[in-house]
């Protein structure tokens, strides 16, 4: 046990850095904590569910920047009849928007002889109407909401409302889907069918890309939000736009995000469209690049804290870099999420600086002269003298 000792006490010390940082690394495996998770930087009712990149989003959108989407519109029908909504839709037509997205369902009419909305869904141009894709065991099923479902063919089709994150209770909404591979066949998403018919030239390129969740940027982003009656004096805000139309009030529909905890569907549809439009997407870190990351900051830390060990400021100077670090992988991954699009999650990293010095001090504690084992090297050979 001595000759252990006095062999990892006289490690060079970037060897020791190296050491003390594979185990550090290795010990971050085995803890109970979600490492893909920085609940320190949430808010308190999002504890449960954040990630790094929420925090970057809500740093983003701080910003006094801020864009208003020239290409999505939002029509708010809430408390609107069936008769109103026949109005609104056929408003909306006449001023030739690029495509139309429905986002609501409807029971069977009181008197289905006087209905002018079945009309109207019909004759609408370039309309899609939602559908919702529901689990079964392992398989996907289209399931047809509305009673005009049967009746109507629309326009642009139908498309999938589902709203990514729904699965888990109040989890938070970050990332959407392109389409879904039902039983029933392929089923875009309602944002995708949209941009599909608006602007195919921007559907083709995305076509490319592999069929996976891409995250929703949120941050900075605003849209036209029309109310009904203004639409005859606002013609310009309607023409060659996408046009979501639904309700914003309503209870059953409000989503966690990573900047509210109340944002209905209608408008993740729009931010959806939006991020699909401007053809920018967040890349993740593969598990290698984190894994590098967090390798390299940890040995530094602790080849740090090695060499200031027994120096008088040492600790002090070690908690300074370590601060220093912190607020630098913070301000680089913002401004890597805002500027280049990519997801640098720091979570991995910081845990490993932080164990890494404790993980030294354990280390010098172990094999430092009159350290650990040092004491119980002594130990066991006092106790073999008085055997023999």
């Amino acid at each position: 046990m001595k000759s252990l000792s006095q062999t990892m006490s006289s490690l060079p010390l970037p060897l020791k850095a190296a050491v003390i940082t594979i185990v550090t690394l290795l010990f971050s495996h085995v803890l109970v904590y979600d490492l893909m998770s920085v609940s320190f930087f949430s808010p308190m009712e999002k504890a449960s569910d954040f990630r790094f990149s929420d925090f970057y989003t809500i740093v983003a959108d701080d910003r006094a920047v801020s864009t208003l989407d020239e290409n999505i519109v939002i029509v708010p029908v809430d408390g609107y009849t069936r008769k109103d909504m026949a109005h609104v839709l056929d408003d909306i037509d006449y001023y030739e928007p690029a495509a139309i997205g429905l986002d609501i369902a409807f029971a069977p009419p009181a008197n289905p002889d006087d209905d002018p909305l079945a009309t109207t869904l019909a004759e609408c141009a370039n309309l899609v109407m939602p559908v919702r894709i529901a689990a079964e065991g392992d398989t996907l099923h289209t399931q047809h909401l509305s009673y005009y479902d049967g009746i109507v063919d629309p326009s642009g089709g139908f498309a999938a409302v589902n709203i990514q994150g729904d699965a888990k209770e109040r989890s938070t909404v970050r990332e959407f889907t392109r389409s879904f591979e039902t039983m029933e066949g392929h089923v875009k998403s309602l944002p995708y069918a949209l941009v599909g018919i608006a602007f195919p030239e921007v559907a083709k390129k995305i076509n490319e890309r592999p069929l996976k969740d891409e995250f929703i940027q949120f941050a900075s982003r605003n849209f036209d939000i029309i109310d009904p009656k203004e639409i005859p004096e606002n013609p310009d805000l309607i023409k060659g736009k996408i046009v979501l139309v639904g309700k914003i009030n309503n209870a059953g529909d409000l989503h966690v995000t990573p900047l509210d905890n109340f944002t209905p569907g209608l408008i993740i549809h729009a931010y959806t469209a939006a991020t699909i439009l401007s053809g920018k997407f967040i890349r993740e870190l593969t598990p290698f690049e984190s894994y590098a990351i967090a390798a390299i900051t940890c040995f530094l830390i602790v080849w740090l804290n090695l060499r200031l060990y027994d120096s008088p400021p040492g600790p002090f100077m070690v908690r300074i870099v370590q601060v220093a670090m912190l607020y630098f992988m913070i301000l680089g991954g913002t401004m890597a999420y805002i500027h280049l699009n990519v997801d640098l999650n720091f979570a991995f990293a910081i845990m490993a600086t932080t164990l890494g010095v404790a993980a030294c001090d354990v280390y010098i504690g172990l094999f430092a002269k009159n350290g650990v084992c040092d004491r119980l090297a002594k130990l066991f050979k006092k106790s073999n003298t008085h055997s023999i």
